[in-house]
């Protein structure tokens, strides 16, 4: 398990960065703005908590008085590392659930259940345009492409890619709370 962030080890980092505490700050700014394009370019889902993630390793590595000569050098070293690792960890939760819907299908083989009647009528109730918005984010296209295709969603709408996710989850919840309605 990896050491915890603490305030001297990102104290730390920023003197490393730039004795002088204005000049780190930018840096440290600076490098965390380049760490998540990093991410965003190999299509992490969360490129802000994935750099978040890496200084918090360069900042404790760097409180062990590890020698780093080049510590943006180093910084992309880590980051490499990190984006293996959620990208190893968004696999394995890929095939699990895969798996789980493959067992459910090989022993469920029926014509529509009532449960899926219902989705499919609290789905057509829903407005035209909520249909089409969740028909398109959730696009069948490989992971690459389905991160480009929610950020240029998210641009058409005007809106961040966070706000894209809150718009999915409250119509997921209206549909989820609608079958909930129904079953009862």
């Amino acid at each position: 398990m990896a050491e915890p962030l603490t305030t001297e080890s990102f104290a730390k980092l920023l003197n490393d960065l730039s004795p002088v505490k204005e000049s780190s700050a930018v840096s440290y700014t600076k490098l965390r703005a380049s760490l998540i394009r990093f991410f965003q370019i190999k299509g992490d889902d969360e490129p802000e908590m994935a750099a978040d993630e890496t200084l918090d390793r360069v900042a404790v590595k760097v409180s062990n008085n590890v020698q780093i000569d080049d510590l943006t050098k180093y910084s992309f070293g880590v980051a490499r590392f990190v984006f293996l690792e959620r990208l190893k960890k968004t696999e394995k939760e890929r095939i699990a659930v895969d798996g789980f819907y493959a067992e459910k299908t090989r022993f469920e083989i029926k014509e529509e259940t009532d449960d899926y009647a219902l989705q499919r009528e609290c789905f057509e109730n829903l407005k035209a345009e909520e249909k089409e918005f969740l028909r398109d984010y959730f696009a069948d296209l490989p992971f690459e492409k389905s991160i480009e295709h929610r950020e240029i969603l998210a641009a058409k709408l005007d809106i961040s890619t966070n706000n894209l996710r809150l718009k999915i989850f409250r119509l997921r919840q209206r549909l989820e709370n609608c079958v909930k309605n129904k079953l009862k």
